[in-house]
């Protein structure tokens, strides 16, 4: 130990005049630290707040749904068996006054709501039960009315409203209700009933197709054991139809792309982690050779291994302390900051905080990388002997001796670090496979580009040389073995291959939170219309009137009787949009093009002039929840008509940008019933007013709904978590962009030494730099291409297989970056001996 001090004292001595040289490497630890920190200091807010209120955001400790009817009493009994059980019916209804519409989110909830928590109104007493509150007082019953929905209709509290053609008297205005998280995105303004209230409306089904009448039934259980109560709840109802959520499950659909963008961070984190450890081994790897000359002459006064070891480990110990502290600082803070944003958006209340345990994780997973990647150039410092003294200095740094290392004591450093460096990731994950698909990956990546880099090198040794004297250079500078040409494309192929898994999982993840495509989200609908109706409302958008889009779809329902082959009655769903499609009469369409608002994921759709036999394309999730495929049969009950279709195609659609069905026939099988026209009109922005008062003036009789709103509330959040997942990219991209500049450090004392002797014979200042641009170029090509295999791999498995989502890429993104970095490395490349090439030969052979 008394040596030790001694050696780390000078190693941070010496370092202190390169401090610049290090800027990129403690850059790219610090962001990889950032995202890992910030990535795990949310997610566990996140945790203890669903941990701590599990109960509360439910609404109950668990909640069973279905949507094709209400529980019987055999099935209402056995949920009493679990605990106490309060029923709540979510679905959408027309809102009307004398002057105006609006499209509501309605609540009608049972007594005893709500088992936890309370109902969010200032008109509402404290203590008050909200069932008897809203009870029917003089043959009406009440309501609680979101105060904007109230501001679009022009009424107050006291006023009447309509829901669904029934007069309800609104007896105050809504805040928020206590189980909102678990409800989701959910279209409209909310409105609160009672169930009571709820069975009197006359009109209960919605005014846009594919939304549907769920019934919910929230326990709360007599068994403090959450677990076993949910089993035993899975194990009765399970096999019913039913869907049985937990806390954590009922966060809806939000919580999944919530999930998912979680997902994407960790992952651009491990990743940006493995780009700042690239960078490392890049940055150590040229230091150690630019400094072999200061390690021969410790060697030559009796500085032993051990010695030169602590001396360089001092140093990278100090970077990586910096860098993690700096990332570690920077993801903190930022998560703190974040927050209560986060909370909005998934609807759970996240107050700032700091948690110890993911900052400590993240730190742990730094410095680990950092040492991980750096013990290879340490191992090479070790290596050099005085004798480089008597030789020409500025050569690289003795190649690793992989048989030594494997086969002696000094690996198991290195096994340490990576087995500590799973156990973290492990911690910051909670999925082993994930960390070892990572990692495999990752060795696999670094092995793929040292062979190809060296089957490159092969080729050229055995090519004539021909052609000008620039690009022959070139080549021989990139078939020597000295030339760290290997060095050079395994760093910026690693950096490169990372950038474009990040850009292909950002691609992904846009599609999923934002739609196949750029639309207009609708501003007003209206439905049963006739087609004079519709050719008034298409004059009225051909004339502009503030109006920039028009569509009308025809529609009618229609029952779902037969599944290939097997009866609808006795089919076993899975999942909500099946069981709603087996709940009776559903709205229907046919079309002869796919809406913008959809894309095709599996099978074609039809010509726009087929007229060929029945077919019908439906939404993606009826293919598991149906279990049906491609090719299979469907029969419909329709005006009391048997209608079989083939399946052609499954799609997905989002509703942040129109309206669509759950099943679209092709032309020719519904053209002969009766149907009314669903309407959708997109006013220009700004113009929405003005465009709902010309409809009310010019077409009284249509009654339209503004849901535009509500659709851009949606695409805004969704949005929001796009435009983060954007930004997160861009800094990894930025990160990549990074490591690729560091690794043409390696080996620029080897080029300055041979650009001089180069000159010395007669190369021409133009020559030299020329011949440095097409070899760095061409290197960044050679990266760039096992790079894009791996990277379109890679981003592929994570996103179908982690992600869960479709797989799509940007060829015009990844073709940008690609030739950034191309351009970058050759630019780069070039300016690293610009100095040698540019100075009398004579003073840079006596710095040499």
């Amino acid at each position: 130990m008394p040596k030790l001090w001694p050696a780390i004292r000078i190693g941070l001595l010496d370092m202190r005049g390169d401090l610049r040289r290090f800027l990129l490497l403690v850059t790219c630890l610090a962001v990889g630290t950032a995202l890992i920190a910030g990535v795990n200091s949310v997610g566990a807010s996140i945790t203890r707040a669903i941990e701590s209120g599990a109960a509360e955001i439910m609404g109950g400790d668990i909640e069973l749904s279905r949507a094709d009817r209400l529980a019987s009493a055999e099935e209402l009994a056995d949920m009493q068996a679990l605990g106490a059980v309060v029923g709540v019916i979510d679905t959408n209804l027309r809102a009307d006054s004398f002057s105006a519409e609006a499209f509501a989110d309605v609540s009608a909830v049972g007594p005893g709501y709500p088992l936890f928590g309370a109902v969010n109104s200032p008109h509402l007493p404290e203590g008050a039960n909200v069932t008897t509150f809203l009870a029917e007082v003089d043959d009406l019953p009440g309501a609680l009315v979101d105060a904007v929905m109230l501001d679009q209709l022009g009424i107050g509290v006291g006023d009447s409203i309509g829901l669904g053609g029934t007069e309800f008297s609104v007896r105050g205005t809504l805040g928020q209700l206590p189980d909102a998280p678990v409800r989701g995105f959910r279209l409209g303004l909310p409105v609160l009933i009672t169930s009571d209230g709820f069975g009197v409306v006359s009109d209960r089904s919605s005014p846009l197709p594919g939304l549907g009448t769920w019934y919910r039934y929230k326990i709360d259980l007599a068994d403090p054991d959450i677990e076993a109560g949910l089993a035993a709840a899975i194990a009765r109802f399970g096999e019913g139809g039913w869907t049985i959520r937990s806390a954590r499950d009922g966060l809806g659909q939000m919580a999944r792309y919530y999930d998912l963008f979680m997902r994407f961070l960790v992952i651009v984190g491990l990743g940006s982690l493995l780009i700042g450890g690239v960078s490392v081994w890049t940055g150590m790897r040229a230091y150690i050779a630019e400094r072999s000359g200061v390690i021969a002459v410790m060697r030559s006064i009796g500085a032993g291994r051990g010695r030169v070891f602590a001396h360089f480990f001092a140093q990278v110990a100090a970077l990586a302390l910096v860098g993690v502290a700096i990332g570690v600082t920077a993801g903190g803070a930022v998560a703190f900051l974040i927050l209560p944003s986060i909370g909005s958006a998934v609807g759970i209340a996240l107050a700032p905080a700091i948690h110890v345990q993911p900052l400590l994780i993240a730190a742990g997973t730094g410095l680990v990388t950092a040492f991980a990647f750096a013990y290879l150039p340490l191992q090479q410092a070790q290596a050099i002997r005085p004798v480089l003294l008597f030789r020409a200095r500025g050569l690289d740094a003795p190649p690793v001796d992989w048989k030594d290392l494997l086969f002696s004591w000094q690996v198991l450093p290195l096994i340490a670090a990576i087995a500590a460096f799973f156990l973290l990731a492990w911690l910051m994950t909670g999925d082993a496979a994930l960390v070892a698909a990572f990692g495999l990956a990752s060795a696999l990546a670094a092995l793929l580009f040292q062979l190809f880099i060296r089957l490159v090198q092969a080729l050229l040794a055995r090519l004539p040389e021909a052609g000008p004297r620039i690009l022959r250079h070139a080549l021989r500078n990139i078939s020597v073995a000295g030339q760290n040409a290997a060095a050079i494309v395994v760093s910026a192929g690693m950096a490169l291959a990372m950038l474009i898994v990040v850009l292909v999982m950002q691609a992904n993840l846009q599609q999923e939170f934002l739609g196949a495509s750029a639309f207009d989200a609708p501003t007003l609908v209206g439905s049963d219309l006739f087609p004079d109706e519709v050719e008034d409302l298409e004059i009225l958008a051909a004339a502009g009137n503030g109006m920039t889009r028009f569509v009308s779809t025809p529609m009618l329902r229609g029952s779902l009787v037969d599944v290939a082959g097997t009866p609808a009655a006795s089919l076993r769903t899975r999942g909500p949009e099946a069981t709603f499609l087996l709940s009776g009469d559903v709205p229907l369409t046919f079309r002869n093009h796919l809406p913008t608002s959809s894309r095709v994921t599996a099978g074609e759709w039809w010509p726009p002039d087929y007229a060929g036999p029945g077919l019908v394309s439906l939404h993606q999730s009826l293919r598991n929840g149906l279990g049906v495929d491609l090719g299979d049969t469907l029969t419909f009950s329709i005006f009391g008509e048997a209608v079989t279709v083939t399946i052609a195609s499954f799609r997905d659609y989002s509703w942040q940008g129109g309206i669509d069905f759950l099943a679209t026939f092709s032309p020719g099988v519904l053209d002969a019933y009766p149907t009314t026209l669903f309407a959708a009109v997109t006013a220009a922005p700004g113009q929405e007013e003005n465009v709902t008062r010309l409809l009310a003036s010019e077409l009284p009789d249509i009654r339209f709904i503004s849901v535009g709103d509500t659709l851009k509330q949606v695409t805004d959040a969704l949005g929001q978590l796009s435009f983060a997942a954007t930004l997160v990219g861009g800094l990894a991209v930025g990160n990549g962009l990074l490591v690729l500049v560091g690794s043409l450090s390696t080996g620029r004392r080897q080029r300055e030494a041979d650009t001089i002797i180069t000159k010395v014979l007669g190369a021409t200042r133009f020559e030299l730099i020329a011949t440095a641009c097409l070899q760095y170029g061409f290197l960044a090509v050679l990266a760039a291409v096992p790079a894009l295999v791996i990277g379109l791999g890679v981003g592929r498995l994570v996103s179908m297989l982690m992600l869960e989502v479709e797989f799509t890429y940007r060829p015009d993104v990844i073709a940008v970056v690609i030739a950034t970095a191309i351009i970058i490395t050759a630019l780069l490349g070039a300016m690293t001996i610009l100095r040698a090439a540019s100075a009398r030969p004579a003073r840079l052979l006596r710095d040499l």
